[in-house]
Formats: C-alpha cells, structure tokens, sequence
C-alpha cells in the first residue's frame, strides 16, 4: 500500500500538465455567463481574462460540467480560459495546487484574437483535497484565481 501511495505521489510530481491551446477565429459570442468564480473580468497590460471556468472536460472548445466539487474517479480536471481582445501575443501560467503544494504548471499562449479559448488539464490521480488553480500573467503576476474539490 504505500508503495502505491508513494507511486501516485511521485508520479502526480513528475507528471506533464496536458494542454491543448485553440484558436477561434474572430467570431462573436452569446455564451452566457455561468462562470463558477464570477469576479469581473481583468486587465493585464495586453489582455483581459473574460471567463474562467473549472470543469470535466471541454467538447467544441466548450466547458461542460462546471463544478467546483469532483469525485475522486475523475481522470482529470480542466481550467478553461478565455480572453477577449488580446493587445499582443503573450502567455499565461497555470498553476495547480493542492493544500499548500504545487502539483504542475504549464505555460499557454494567448493568441491575439478578439476572442480567444485555451484550456489545461491536470490529471489528478484519485488525489481527494481542496485544489486551487491560479492564472498568472507573463510577468508571474495573479490575474485570478478559483478553487475546487476533489472528493
């Protein structure tokens, strides 16, 4: 048993983040507003983050089953991002930690588009506690953050 223990512990350390980044075109959007973590939109010097939402998965570059709690049989947690008006291209940092250690960090581009989605995962290996992402911008400074539990 804490071979196993030992093994999910070491392997969640060492485990990539898997990410994908999509592009949407230039498009307008009618997506209602059914953000978990609901503080306004905000701006870094070259972009503002419209929506955040933390999931289980994402189908046509949409969140599907906004939570903040999650059974511990999940596979893996998305963060869904999108920002609206990118000035330039830049990038931003997510960060997930569980209690007080941080579990992974992958860095995503944001392309400059007047709407542009991008989204990480974490697999989180059946591992139960109070989870946190944070999204920092190029300059490691938090745009925002939400929280969630695994169960």
């Amino acid at each position: 048993m804490r071979k196993v223990v030992l093994f999910l512990f070491i392997g969640s350390l060492f485990a990539s983040v898997i990410t994908s980044a999509q592009q949407t075109a230039p498009t307008s959007t009618n997506l209602p507003a059914e953000t978990v973590n609901a503080p306004a939109p905000v701006d870094a010097p070259n972009l503002t983050l419209t929506r955040m939402e933390i999931c289980s998965t994402v189908t046509d570059r949409k969140p599907v089953n906004i939570g903040t709690h999650f059974p511990s049989s999940q596979d893996k947690i998305y963060c869904f991002l999108e920002f609206g008006g990118a000035k330039k291209e830049t990038s931003v940092d997510v960060v997930w930690t569980l209690g007080q250690l941080e579990m992974g960090r992958v860095n995503l581009p944001v392309r400059r588009f007047p709407l542009f989605r991008t989204w990480a995962t974490k697999t989180i290996f059946g591992m139960k506690g109070d989870w946190k992402v944070e999204v920092l911008d190029d300059k490691g400074v938090l745009i925002r953050s939400a929280a969630f539990t695994v169960q």
